[in-house]
Protein backbone atom coordinates (compact mmCIF):
# COMPACT_ATOMS: atom_id res chain seq x y z
CA UNK A 1 0.00 0.00 0.00
CA UNK A 2 1.41 3.51 -0.83
CA UNK A 3 0.12 6.49 0.76
CA UNK A 4 1.39 9.81 0.94
CA UNK A 5 0.12 12.19 4.06
CA UNK A 6 -1.64 15.25 3.51
CA UNK A 7 -2.37 18.11 6.67
CA UNK A 8 -5.81 18.21 6.56
CA UNK A 9 -6.17 14.06 6.90
CA UNK A 10 -5.08 12.11 9.41
CA UNK A 11 -2.26 9.73 8.73
CA UNK A 12 -3.94 6.89 10.20
CA UNK A 13 -7.25 7.59 8.80
CA UNK A 14 -5.68 7.14 5.13
CA UNK A 15 -4.18 4.17 5.94
CA UNK A 16 -6.97 2.10 8.10
CA UNK A 17 -8.90 2.98 5.08
CA UNK A 18 -6.41 0.83 2.62
CA UNK A 19 -5.76 -1.49 5.21
CA UNK A 20 -9.98 -1.56 5.70
CA UNK A 21 -9.84 -2.50 2.12
CA UNK A 22 -7.82 -5.31 2.03
CA UNK A 23 -9.26 -7.12 5.51
CA UNK A 24 -12.17 -7.11 3.21
CA UNK A 25 -10.83 -8.72 0.23
CA UNK A 26 -10.45 -12.64 0.47
CA UNK A 27 -7.24 -12.67 -2.07
CA UNK A 28 -4.99 -10.23 -0.48
CA UNK A 29 -2.20 -9.79 2.19
CA UNK A 30 -1.81 -6.66 3.97
CA UNK A 31 2.69 -6.26 3.21
CA UNK A 32 3.04 -2.83 4.46
CA UNK A 33 2.46 0.66 4.40
CA UNK A 34 4.82 3.40 2.03
CA UNK A 35 4.31 6.49 3.94
CA UNK A 36 6.14 10.15 2.31
CA UNK A 37 4.68 12.57 5.38
CA UNK A 38 5.13 15.97 4.07
CA UNK A 39 6.33 15.78 0.50
CA UNK A 40 4.53 16.89 -2.66
CA UNK A 41 2.66 14.62 -4.42
CA UNK A 42 3.52 16.81 -7.85
CA UNK A 43 6.73 14.55 -8.46
CA UNK A 44 7.78 11.41 -7.64
CA UNK A 45 11.23 11.75 -6.26
CA UNK A 46 9.76 10.65 -2.56
CA UNK A 47 11.55 8.27 -0.44
CA UNK A 48 8.83 6.06 0.45
CA UNK A 49 7.57 5.43 -3.39
CA UNK A 50 10.93 4.66 -4.51
CA UNK A 51 11.40 2.10 -1.43
CA UNK A 52 7.67 0.64 -3.13
CA UNK A 53 9.33 0.54 -6.42
CA UNK A 54 12.29 -1.22 -5.63
CA UNK A 55 9.95 -3.86 -3.71
CA UNK A 56 7.69 -4.50 -6.66
CA UNK A 57 11.09 -5.11 -8.71
CA UNK A 58 12.14 -7.59 -6.44
CA UNK A 59 8.34 -9.33 -6.71
CA UNK A 60 7.60 -8.56 -2.71
CA UNK A 61 4.43 -7.07 -3.80
CA UNK A 62 2.09 -7.46 -6.68
CA UNK A 63 -0.61 -5.05 -5.74
CA UNK A 64 -0.71 -1.28 -4.63
CA UNK A 65 -3.89 0.28 -2.37
CA UNK A 66 -4.38 3.98 -1.82
CA UNK A 67 -7.42 5.73 -0.52
CA UNK A 68 -7.35 8.02 -3.25
CA UNK A 69 -5.91 9.24 -6.63
CA UNK A 70 -4.32 12.26 -5.31
CA UNK A 71 -2.15 10.50 -2.44
CA UNK A 72 0.09 8.71 -4.89
CA UNK A 73 0.64 11.89 -7.16
CA UNK A 74 -0.59 15.01 -8.42
CA UNK A 75 0.99 15.06 -11.85
CA UNK A 76 -1.00 13.83 -14.27
CA UNK A 77 1.50 12.76 -16.91
CA UNK A 78 3.27 11.01 -14.92
CA UNK A 79 0.59 9.85 -12.63
CA UNK A 80 -0.86 7.99 -16.04
CA UNK A 81 2.62 6.95 -16.82
CA UNK A 82 2.73 4.11 -13.68
CA UNK A 83 -1.01 3.41 -14.13
CA UNK A 84 -1.38 2.42 -18.06
CA UNK A 85 2.15 1.77 -18.77
CA UNK A 86 4.66 0.56 -15.70
CA UNK A 87 2.62 -0.85 -13.32
CA UNK A 88 0.95 -3.29 -16.09
CA UNK A 89 5.08 -4.44 -17.11
CA UNK A 90 5.41 -5.76 -13.50
CA UNK A 91 2.02 -6.95 -13.56
CA UNK A 92 0.60 -4.86 -10.78
CA UNK A 93 -2.92 -4.46 -9.90
CA UNK A 94 -3.61 -0.66 -8.29
CA UNK A 95 -6.61 0.29 -6.21
CA UNK A 96 -7.73 3.49 -5.60
CA UNK A 97 -10.51 3.07 -3.00
CA UNK A 98 -12.55 6.05 -2.66
CA UNK A 99 -12.03 6.23 -6.15
CA UNK A 100 -14.01 3.02 -7.17
CA UNK A 101 -11.09 2.53 -9.13
CA UNK A 102 -9.08 -1.61 -9.82
CA UNK A 103 -6.77 -1.65 -12.59
CA UNK A 104 -8.48 -5.39 -12.63
CA UNK A 105 -11.86 -3.98 -13.88
CA UNK A 106 -11.28 -1.52 -16.52
CA UNK A 107 -14.41 -1.51 -18.74
CA UNK A 108 -13.09 -0.08 -21.59
CA UNK A 109 -12.00 3.86 -22.70
CA UNK A 110 -14.32 5.66 -20.79
CA UNK A 111 -13.12 4.43 -17.56
CA UNK A 112 -9.47 5.41 -18.49
CA UNK A 113 -10.48 8.49 -19.57
CA UNK A 114 -12.08 9.15 -16.35
CA UNK A 115 -9.25 8.77 -14.33
CA UNK A 116 -6.93 10.71 -16.20
CA UNK A 117 -9.62 13.78 -15.94
CA UNK A 118 -9.37 12.90 -12.16
CA UNK A 119 -5.75 13.14 -12.46
CA UNK A 120 -5.45 16.19 -14.20
CA UNK A 121 -8.38 17.67 -11.53
CA UNK A 122 -6.10 16.97 -8.66
CA UNK A 123 -2.88 18.22 -10.25
CA UNK A 124 -4.48 21.94 -10.93
CA UNK A 125 -6.21 21.56 -7.58
CA UNK A 126 -2.28 21.76 -5.97
CA UNK A 127 -1.00 24.39 -8.56
CA UNK A 128 -4.17 25.97 -7.11
CA UNK A 129 -3.56 25.94 -3.72
CA UNK A 130 0.80 26.64 -4.55
CA UNK A 131 0.12 30.05 -6.37
CA UNK A 132 -2.15 31.29 -3.65
CA UNK A 133 0.34 30.40 -0.80
CA UNK A 134 2.78 32.44 -3.22
CA UNK A 135 0.61 35.20 -3.36
CA UNK A 136 0.10 35.41 0.25
CA UNK A 137 4.03 35.29 0.98
CA UNK A 138 4.45 38.01 -1.61
CA UNK A 139 2.16 40.13 0.55
CA UNK A 140 3.90 39.56 3.42
CA UNK A 141 7.28 40.32 2.06
CA UNK A 142 6.46 43.67 0.79
CA UNK A 143 5.09 44.62 4.21
CA UNK A 144 8.58 44.07 5.56
CA UNK A 145 7.93 40.71 7.13
CA UNK A 146 10.54 38.34 7.97
CA UNK A 147 9.55 34.84 6.50
CA UNK A 148 12.46 32.81 6.66
CA UNK A 149 13.68 30.03 8.90
CA UNK A 150 16.55 30.66 10.96
CA UNK A 151 17.35 34.14 10.99
CA UNK A 152 21.04 35.37 10.54
CA UNK A 153 24.02 35.22 13.48
CA UNK A 154 23.25 38.39 15.79
CA UNK A 155 19.32 38.80 15.02
CA UNK A 156 16.35 36.50 16.57
CA UNK A 157 12.71 36.84 15.58
CA UNK A 158 10.19 39.18 17.11
CA UNK A 159 6.65 39.90 16.76
CA UNK A 160 5.72 43.47 15.73
CA UNK A 161 2.73 45.49 14.70
CA UNK A 162 1.02 42.23 14.14
CA UNK A 163 4.46 41.07 11.96
CA UNK A 164 7.05 38.90 12.37
CA UNK A 165 10.52 40.96 12.08
CA UNK A 166 14.38 40.54 13.16
CA UNK A 167 15.50 42.27 15.91
CA UNK A 168 19.16 42.34 17.24
CA UNK A 169 20.01 40.13 19.91
CA UNK A 170 22.05 40.78 22.87
CA UNK A 171 25.43 39.27 22.77
CA UNK A 172 25.80 37.74 19.05
CA UNK A 173 25.30 41.25 17.93
CA UNK A 174 27.88 42.48 19.96
CA UNK A 175 30.13 39.53 18.03
CA UNK A 176 29.21 40.98 15.16
CA UNK A 177 30.13 44.35 15.52
CA UNK A 178 33.72 42.94 16.83
CA UNK A 179 34.08 41.08 14.11
CA UNK A 180 33.40 43.87 11.74
CA UNK A 181 35.12 46.14 13.78
CA UNK A 182 38.25 44.01 13.55
CA UNK A 183 38.50 43.71 9.92
CA UNK A 184 38.22 47.36 9.30
CA UNK A 185 41.11 47.36 11.62
CA UNK A 186 43.35 45.26 9.45
CA UNK A 187 42.97 42.02 11.02
CA UNK A 188 42.90 39.20 8.48
CA UNK A 189 39.90 36.41 8.53
CA UNK A 190 42.69 33.91 10.40
CA UNK A 191 43.17 36.48 13.22
CA UNK A 192 39.39 37.18 13.69
CA UNK A 193 39.18 33.55 14.42
CA UNK A 194 42.00 33.47 16.59
CA UNK A 195 40.64 36.00 18.41
CA UNK A 196 37.10 34.46 18.68
CA UNK A 197 38.78 31.46 19.87
CA UNK A 198 40.12 32.72 22.46
CA UNK A 199 37.41 34.53 23.97
CA UNK A 200 35.80 30.97 23.77
CA UNK A 201 32.66 32.80 21.25
CA UNK A 202 30.78 29.61 20.28
CA UNK A 203 30.06 29.44 16.38
CA UNK A 204 26.63 29.76 14.93
CA UNK A 205 25.80 26.40 14.70
CA UNK A 206 26.89 25.71 18.24
CA UNK A 207 25.21 28.65 19.74
CA UNK A 208 21.92 27.76 18.19
CA UNK A 209 22.68 24.33 20.00
CA UNK A 210 24.04 25.04 23.68
CA UNK A 211 22.17 28.83 23.61
CA UNK A 212 25.19 30.67 25.19
CA UNK A 213 27.51 32.97 23.17
CA UNK A 214 30.59 31.76 25.28
CA UNK A 215 32.23 28.09 25.48
CA UNK A 216 32.10 27.83 29.60
CA UNK A 217 35.71 26.31 30.71
CA UNK A 218 36.89 22.59 29.90
CA UNK A 219 33.78 22.52 27.13
CA UNK A 220 34.96 21.44 24.11
CA UNK A 221 35.27 24.60 21.81
CA UNK A 222 35.04 24.43 18.06
CA UNK A 223 36.69 27.66 15.61
CA UNK A 224 34.37 29.75 13.57
CA UNK A 225 35.27 28.42 9.62
CA UNK A 226 36.62 31.36 7.01
CA UNK A 227 33.37 30.96 5.18
CA UNK A 228 30.97 32.06 7.67
CA UNK A 229 33.08 35.29 8.78
CA UNK A 230 33.21 36.04 5.43
CA UNK A 231 29.52 35.93 5.28
CA UNK A 232 29.00 37.95 8.41
CA UNK A 233 31.12 40.38 6.44
CA UNK A 234 29.21 40.78 3.68
CA UNK A 235 25.73 40.36 4.72
CA UNK A 236 23.19 43.26 4.17
CA UNK A 237 20.63 42.29 7.29
CA UNK A 238 23.41 43.78 9.59
CA UNK A 239 22.27 47.19 7.81
CA UNK A 240 18.67 46.50 8.29
CA UNK A 241 18.30 45.53 4.80
CA UNK A 242 16.14 42.38 3.94
CA UNK A 243 16.42 40.70 1.05
CA UNK A 244 14.10 37.69 -0.20
CA UNK A 245 13.27 35.40 -2.84
CA UNK A 246 9.75 36.52 -4.56
CA UNK A 247 8.70 32.89 -4.99
CA UNK A 248 10.73 31.75 -1.68
CA UNK A 249 10.29 28.25 -3.06
CA UNK A 250 10.94 25.72 -5.50
CA UNK A 251 9.79 26.29 -8.37
CA UNK A 252 6.31 24.57 -9.16
CA UNK A 253 7.12 20.44 -10.84
CA UNK A 254 10.73 21.84 -11.70
CA UNK A 255 12.61 19.73 -8.58
CA UNK A 256 15.11 22.17 -8.64
CA UNK A 257 15.84 25.88 -7.76
CA UNK A 258 17.10 28.00 -10.73
CA UNK A 259 19.78 31.02 -10.42
CA UNK A 260 18.06 34.12 -8.81
CA UNK A 261 18.45 37.50 -10.40
CA UNK A 262 17.95 40.66 -8.51
CA UNK A 263 14.33 40.98 -10.77
CA UNK A 264 13.47 37.78 -8.79
CA UNK A 265 14.36 39.35 -5.05
CA UNK A 266 11.86 41.91 -3.29
CA UNK A 267 14.54 44.22 -1.05
CA UNK A 268 13.58 46.40 1.54
CA UNK A 269 15.62 49.26 3.59
CA UNK A 270 15.35 49.81 6.78
CA UNK A 271 12.82 46.67 7.80
CA UNK A 272 14.60 46.37 10.98
CA UNK A 273 17.02 47.66 13.58
CA UNK A 274 20.61 47.77 12.22
CA UNK A 275 23.68 45.89 14.12
CA UNK A 276 26.39 47.51 11.82
CA UNK A 277 26.39 51.21 10.45
CA UNK A 278 26.09 52.07 6.81
CA UNK A 279 29.57 53.75 6.62
CA UNK A 280 31.26 50.87 8.68
CA UNK A 281 29.37 47.75 6.23
CA UNK A 282 30.52 49.61 2.79
CA UNK A 283 33.99 50.26 4.32
CA UNK A 284 34.62 46.47 4.48
CA UNK A 285 32.83 45.60 1.62
CA UNK A 286 35.49 47.93 -0.30
CA UNK A 287 38.57 46.22 1.11
CA UNK A 288 37.02 42.33 0.93
CA UNK A 289 36.34 43.56 -3.24
CA UNK A 290 40.36 44.93 -3.23
CA UNK A 291 41.75 41.03 -1.71
CA UNK A 292 39.23 39.63 -3.92
CA UNK A 293 40.70 41.11 -7.15
CA UNK A 294 44.26 40.64 -5.60
CA UNK A 295 44.11 37.07 -5.42
CA UNK A 296 42.52 36.26 -8.48
CA UNK A 297 45.39 34.20 -10.51
CA UNK A 298 46.76 35.72 -13.72
CA UNK A 299 46.03 32.77 -15.58
CA UNK A 300 44.19 29.74 -15.60
CA UNK A 301 44.99 27.02 -13.42
CA UNK A 302 45.49 23.31 -15.11
CA UNK A 303 42.96 20.60 -14.17
CA UNK A 304 43.29 18.82 -10.52
CA UNK A 305 43.09 15.24 -11.78
CA UNK A 306 42.11 14.09 -8.55
CA UNK A 307 39.96 16.76 -7.57
CA UNK A 308 37.40 15.32 -4.58
CA UNK A 309 39.66 11.82 -4.61
CA UNK A 310 41.92 12.59 -1.91
CA UNK A 311 41.35 12.20 1.73
CA UNK A 312 43.32 12.31 4.89
CA UNK A 313 43.97 8.93 6.72
CA UNK A 314 44.02 10.68 10.75
CA UNK A 315 40.64 12.36 10.22
CA UNK A 316 39.24 11.87 7.19
CA UNK A 317 38.71 15.14 5.65
CA UNK A 318 39.19 16.42 2.21
CA UNK A 319 42.70 17.06 0.91
CA UNK A 320 43.08 19.71 -0.65
CA UNK A 321 44.99 20.78 -3.50
CA UNK A 322 47.74 23.65 -2.72
CA UNK A 323 49.88 25.71 -5.43
CA UNK A 324 53.53 26.61 -4.61
CA UNK A 325 54.60 29.06 -7.56
CA UNK A 326 58.71 28.79 -7.95
CA UNK A 327 60.44 31.24 -10.30
CA UNK A 328 62.96 29.90 -12.44
CA UNK A 329 65.49 31.79 -14.53
CA UNK A 330 64.96 33.28 -17.67
CA UNK A 331 61.29 34.88 -15.37
CA UNK A 332 59.72 31.32 -16.10
CA UNK A 333 57.59 30.54 -13.75
CA UNK A 334 56.67 26.35 -12.04
CA UNK A 335 53.71 25.69 -10.35
CA UNK A 336 54.00 22.44 -8.16
CA UNK A 337 51.18 21.17 -6.56
CA UNK A 338 50.95 19.22 -3.67
CA UNK A 339 48.06 17.91 -1.11
CA UNK A 340 47.19 18.52 1.83
CA UNK A 341 44.59 18.54 4.88
CA UNK A 342 42.93 21.69 5.49
CA UNK A 343 42.47 20.81 9.31
CA UNK A 344 46.54 20.59 10.03
CA UNK A 345 46.14 25.06 10.30
CA UNK A 346 42.93 24.33 13.11
CA UNK A 347 43.66 25.45 16.65
CA UNK A 348 41.36 23.80 18.59
CA UNK A 349 40.67 19.82 18.85
CA UNK A 350 40.14 19.06 15.30
CA UNK A 351 43.53 20.28 14.66
CA UNK A 352 45.12 17.05 12.24
CA UNK A 353 48.97 16.40 11.70
CA UNK A 354 51.10 17.81 8.92
CA UNK A 355 51.55 16.01 6.19
CA UNK A 356 51.29 16.40 2.57
CA UNK A 357 52.00 14.51 -1.05
CA UNK A 358 53.00 15.96 -3.77
CA UNK A 359 50.40 15.45 -6.89
CA UNK A 360 53.58 13.69 -8.54
CA UNK A 361 54.07 11.09 -6.40
CA UNK A 362 50.01 10.41 -5.86
CA UNK A 363 49.83 10.13 -9.50
CA UNK A 364 53.34 7.43 -9.96
CA UNK A 365 51.96 5.39 -7.36
CA UNK A 366 48.63 5.49 -8.92
CA UNK A 367 50.10 3.99 -12.23
CA UNK A 368 52.10 1.38 -10.57
CA UNK A 369 49.75 0.34 -8.58
CA UNK A 370 47.01 -0.11 -12.11
CA UNK A 371 50.12 -1.73 -13.73
CA UNK A 372 50.46 -4.26 -10.72
CA UNK A 373 46.83 -4.65 -10.81
CA UNK A 374 46.97 -5.71 -14.40
CA UNK A 375 49.88 -7.85 -14.18
CA UNK A 376 48.64 -10.05 -10.79
CA UNK A 377 44.73 -10.21 -10.88
CA UNK A 378 42.25 -11.41 -13.90
CA UNK A 379 41.03 -7.55 -14.83
CA UNK A 380 41.98 -7.15 -18.09
CA UNK A 381 41.52 -4.16 -20.54
CA UNK A 382 38.01 -5.64 -22.18
CA UNK A 383 36.80 -5.56 -18.53
CA UNK A 384 37.61 -1.64 -18.02
CA UNK A 385 35.80 -0.96 -21.47
CA UNK A 386 33.01 -3.19 -20.93
CA UNK A 387 32.36 -1.00 -17.53
CA UNK A 388 33.42 2.45 -19.07
CA UNK A 389 30.87 1.20 -21.38
CA UNK A 390 28.09 0.74 -19.39
CA UNK A 391 28.83 3.92 -17.54
CA UNK A 392 28.05 5.36 -20.21
CA UNK A 393 25.00 3.53 -21.17
CA UNK A 394 23.70 4.70 -18.07
CA UNK A 395 24.30 8.36 -18.16
CA UNK A 396 22.59 8.33 -21.67
CA UNK A 397 19.94 6.42 -20.22
CA UNK A 398 19.70 9.14 -17.77
CA UNK A 399 19.64 12.17 -20.30
CA UNK A 400 16.98 10.31 -22.12
CA UNK A 401 15.17 10.45 -19.21
CA UNK A 402 15.57 14.21 -18.98
CA UNK A 403 14.51 14.98 -22.37
CA UNK A 404 11.34 12.97 -21.93
CA UNK A 405 10.72 15.11 -19.03
CA UNK A 406 11.38 18.36 -20.96
CA UNK A 407 9.19 17.38 -23.97
CA UNK A 408 6.62 16.65 -21.91
CA UNK A 409 6.68 20.84 -20.27
CA UNK A 410 7.22 21.94 -23.72
CA UNK A 411 3.86 20.26 -24.80
CA UNK A 412 2.22 21.04 -21.67
CA UNK A 413 3.33 24.88 -22.36
CA UNK A 414 1.94 24.09 -26.08
CA UNK A 415 -1.53 23.43 -24.60
CA UNK A 416 -1.34 26.30 -21.62
CA UNK A 417 -1.04 28.68 -24.98
CA UNK A 418 -3.72 27.39 -26.79
CA UNK A 419 -5.78 27.65 -23.59
CA UNK A 420 -4.74 30.96 -23.15
CA UNK A 421 -5.94 31.72 -26.88
CA UNK A 422 -9.60 30.25 -26.43
CA UNK A 423 -10.16 32.03 -22.51
CA UNK A 424 -9.27 35.67 -25.20
CA UNK A 425 -11.42 34.74 -27.29
CA UNK A 426 -13.76 33.74 -25.32
CA UNK A 427 -14.05 37.16 -23.48
CA UNK A 428 -12.40 35.79 -20.78
CA UNK A 429 -9.45 37.44 -20.13
CA UNK A 430 -8.48 40.55 -21.46
CA UNK A 431 -6.09 41.53 -24.48
CA UNK A 432 -3.27 43.04 -22.37
CA UNK A 433 -3.55 39.76 -19.47
CA UNK A 434 -3.56 37.65 -22.81
CA UNK A 435 -0.46 39.05 -24.06
CA UNK A 436 1.59 39.28 -20.65
CA UNK A 437 0.61 35.69 -19.99
CA UNK A 438 1.49 34.41 -23.28
CA UNK A 439 5.13 35.80 -22.88
CA UNK A 440 5.59 34.20 -19.90
CA UNK A 441 4.59 30.56 -21.53
CA UNK A 442 6.67 31.75 -24.39
CA UNK A 443 9.74 32.55 -22.39
CA UNK A 444 9.31 28.70 -20.43
CA UNK A 445 9.19 27.12 -23.52
CA UNK A 446 12.18 29.02 -24.67
CA UNK A 447 13.99 28.34 -21.90
CA UNK A 448 12.82 24.60 -21.80
CA UNK A 449 14.07 24.52 -25.08
CA UNK A 450 17.61 25.90 -24.32
CA UNK A 451 17.78 22.75 -21.91
CA UNK A 452 16.37 20.14 -24.13
CA UNK A 453 19.81 21.66 -26.70
CA UNK A 454 21.86 21.38 -23.29
CA UNK A 455 20.86 17.48 -23.01
CA UNK A 456 21.38 16.88 -26.42
CA UNK A 457 25.05 18.36 -26.55
CA UNK A 458 25.73 16.46 -23.26
CA UNK A 459 24.62 12.99 -24.80
CA UNK A 460 26.51 13.76 -27.69
CA UNK A 461 29.44 13.99 -26.07
CA UNK A 462 29.59 10.86 -24.26
CA UNK A 463 29.94 9.29 -27.31
CA UNK A 464 33.26 11.07 -27.60
CA UNK A 465 34.73 10.61 -24.00
CA UNK A 466 33.90 6.80 -24.08
CA UNK A 467 36.17 6.54 -26.77
CA UNK A 468 38.68 8.69 -25.24
CA UNK A 469 38.51 7.05 -22.11
CA UNK A 470 39.36 3.81 -23.76
CA UNK A 471 42.31 5.38 -25.79
CA UNK A 472 43.16 6.17 -22.39
CA UNK A 473 42.64 2.66 -21.15
CA UNK A 474 44.90 1.22 -23.76
CA UNK A 475 47.65 3.49 -23.20
CA UNK A 476 47.46 2.54 -19.78
CA UNK A 477 47.75 -1.10 -20.28
CA UNK A 478 50.78 -0.79 -22.05
CA UNK A 479 52.34 1.57 -20.02
CA UNK A 480 52.59 4.37 -22.21
CA UNK A 481 50.09 7.05 -20.76
CA UNK A 482 49.82 9.77 -18.23
CA UNK A 483 46.30 9.94 -15.92
CA UNK A 484 43.90 13.36 -16.44
CA UNK A 485 41.29 13.93 -14.57
CA UNK A 486 38.37 12.01 -16.86
CA UNK A 487 40.20 8.63 -16.35
CA UNK A 488 41.13 9.38 -12.48
CA UNK A 489 37.22 9.72 -11.64
CA UNK A 490 36.47 7.07 -14.24
CA UNK A 491 38.82 4.45 -12.72
CA UNK A 492 39.34 5.76 -8.70
CA UNK A 493 36.58 5.60 -6.22
CA UNK A 494 39.11 7.18 -3.05
CA UNK A 495 42.65 7.36 -2.42
CA UNK A 496 43.96 7.63 1.06
CA UNK A 497 47.21 9.72 2.37
CA UNK A 498 48.57 8.70 5.42
CA UNK A 499 50.93 11.31 7.33
CA UNK A 500 53.56 8.30 7.51
CA UNK A 501 53.58 8.52 3.62
CA UNK A 502 51.36 5.61 2.94
CA UNK A 503 48.57 5.54 0.46
CA UNK A 504 45.37 3.39 0.32
CA UNK A 505 43.67 3.42 -3.26
CA UNK A 506 39.76 2.21 -3.46
CA UNK A 507 39.07 1.32 -7.41
CA UNK A 508 35.63 1.80 -8.82
CA UNK A 509 36.08 -1.58 -11.24
CA UNK A 510 35.63 -4.89 -9.69
CA UNK A 511 38.99 -7.52 -9.61
CA UNK A 512 36.60 -10.96 -9.21
CA UNK A 513 34.90 -9.84 -13.05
Amino acid sequence: MDYHGQKNESIDTQIEIAKDYIRRSENMVFSGCYIDLGKTGTNFKREGFHRMLADIRSHKINCVVVKDFSRFGRNYIETGNYLEKIFPFFHIRFISVTDGYDSFHIQGENDMFAVNLKNIVNELYAKDCAEKVRAIKKSKLEQGCYIGGIPSYGYCVKWEDGKRVLSPEEGTSDVVKCIYELFEKGNSIGAIISWLYRKRVYRPTDYRKFGRVHCEEGGRLKQWADQTIRTILTNQVYIGMLVQLKAGEMAYRSGGRHQIGTEEMIIIEHAHKPVIGEDLFYRVASKIEKRRKKALPKDTPPEDAYKDLVYCGECNCRLKRLCILNTKSYNVSVRLYSYGCPNISRIDYLKCASHFMSGNTINRILLQLLRIEFALSEVCMETLVDFNQGQAGQREKEIEEKKNRIQANIQEADIGMSSLYIKYRAGKIGRDEFIALKAGKEAEKSNLRKELEKQDAAQQRIGEEVGKINQFICGLWEGSTGMDGQLAQFLVKKITVYKDKQVEIIFNFDNEN
